[in-house]
């Protein structure tokens, strides 16, 4: 697994073990789904200025948002992406021969805010954003009360497998 971090405010510096926890929740999430592919995909750390103009710009949103995910995969439905039909000459980095993943895109800004709000623990807060991403990027949505409920639940169960309790 090879993740790209580009973190502009240097917030992973002061914080290695939460970037040591997102790696886990990344691998965690992969298991679950038994993905069969080695995968890379880049994590982007950004402001609320600039998560903002991505969330106006690609989901016509013009407020902050906690997390963006950019899936390079189609799913052929609800979390199902058909690992025996791709086309490796479009998902895969011919170069390392790992599975072009997709983008997450944080905001540590809008996370500080929700884990005061919720009254947890910003590690907590920055997994499970990890982990939602991580199921969008794997071919979940939440666009409704039933596909929300299957997130949520794979989502948790990652973090308790990975005791990152509230």
């Amino acid at each position: 697994m090879q993740i790209y971090i580009e973190d502009e405010n240097d917030f992973f510096e002061s914080n290695q073990e939460i970037l040591s926890l997102i790696y886990q929740v990344i691998e965690e999430c992969l298991i679950r789904e038994k993905v069969p592919y080695e995968v890379e995909l880049s994590l982007t750390v950004v402001n609320k200025e600039e998560i903002q103009k991505m969330n106006k710009a690609y989901r016509q949103i013009d407020k902050a948002t906690d997390v963006l995910s950019f899936p390079q995969l189609e799913a052929t439905g609800q979390g199902k992406i058909d690992w025996s039909n791709l086309d490796e000459m479009e998902v895969m980095n011919l170069d390392t021969q790992q599975l072009m993943l997709g983008d997450i895109v944080l905001c540590v800004d809008k996370a500080k805010e929700q884990a005061e709000d919720y009254g947890h623990s910003l590690k907590r807060e920055i997994c499970f954003l990890v982990a939602h991403s991580m199921f969008h990027l794997l071919g979940y949505d939440h666009m409704n009360e039933e596909d929300e409920e299957e997130m949520m639940q794979k989502q948790e169960a990652v973090l308790e497998t990975l005791d990152i309790s509230r």
